[in-house]
């Protein structure tokens, strides 16, 4: 705050792990720009609700209708309609639909977008802390697990890591601590927790987005 009343309020701000550091020029390059890819399309989806519902998303009813579209408006799990009417608005009644964790967060402490769908809050409620495979009798092949592979392996919008993730057949108390491990490790949890410190509590100009480039290197911050 005291650069941004010195200097004025800059236009940026560029948060990387120590982990990325070790990286390789051209990987980070790559990273950055997927980055300004999602900021891209994050900001031409804002624009689309906005027009749809006349007012700006709030983080829940944004996450849900994103979920919606990526899913063309169907229930992961029973692949029924998640709104019984052509208003889209139905899916944030409350009691309607629910954002569930494909690996139950409490195994995985995946909060990853890649780990999240949409779907009918009975669905969800039935399905408790197990994984889609459990849940849809995968061991058995069952008619319910065949039509949610075929939904998952269809959904062009699904990359690679969010199909490993649904359709994961192996998920056992070895697997699964391995994976809390791995998610409980990960530096991404301060970087995000970092940023949304500075969004809060730094003083930017009004329609900026961020700061300044900002590095974590060997736990401490360089600017």
């Amino acid at each position: 705050n005291a650069i941004i009343r010195r200097y004025g309020s800059p236009s940026a701000v560029h948060i990387e792990m120590a982990r990325d550091l070790s990286r390789p020029f051209d990987e980070r390059n790559k990273i950055k720009k997927d980055q300004d890819e999602y900021q891209a399309r994050n900001q031409r989806d804002r624009e689309q609700f906005i027009e749809l519902f006349g007012h700006p998303p709030k983080g829940l009813e944004f996450e849900k209708w994103r979920l919606y579209r990526e899913q063309n408006g169907q229930c992961a799990y029973s692949q029924r309609p998640l709104c019984s009417s052509s208003d889209v608005a139905e899916i944030f009644l409350d009691g309607s639909t629910e954002i569930d964790h494909a690996l139950p967060y409490s195994r995985s402490f995946d909060d990853s977008k890649n780990n999240k769908v949409l779907v009918l809050t009975r669905e969800n409620r039935d399905k408790g802390n197990r994984t889609p495979f459990e849940y849809l009798a995968g061991a058995e092949n069952s008619e319910r697990w065949q039509r949610f592979v075929s939904f998952v392996e269809s959904n062009k919008a699904y990359r690679l890591a969010k199909r490993t993730r649904l359709l994961r057949k192996d998920f056992g108390a070895k697997e699964s601590e391995e994976f809390r491990e791995r998610n409980l490790s990960d530096t991404r949890y301060i970087c995000k927790f970092f940023k949304n410190y500075v969004e809060q509590y730094l003083k930017l100009a009004e329609g900026t987005a961020a700061l300044a480039d900002v590095v974590f290197v060997g736990g401490k911050v360089q600017s």
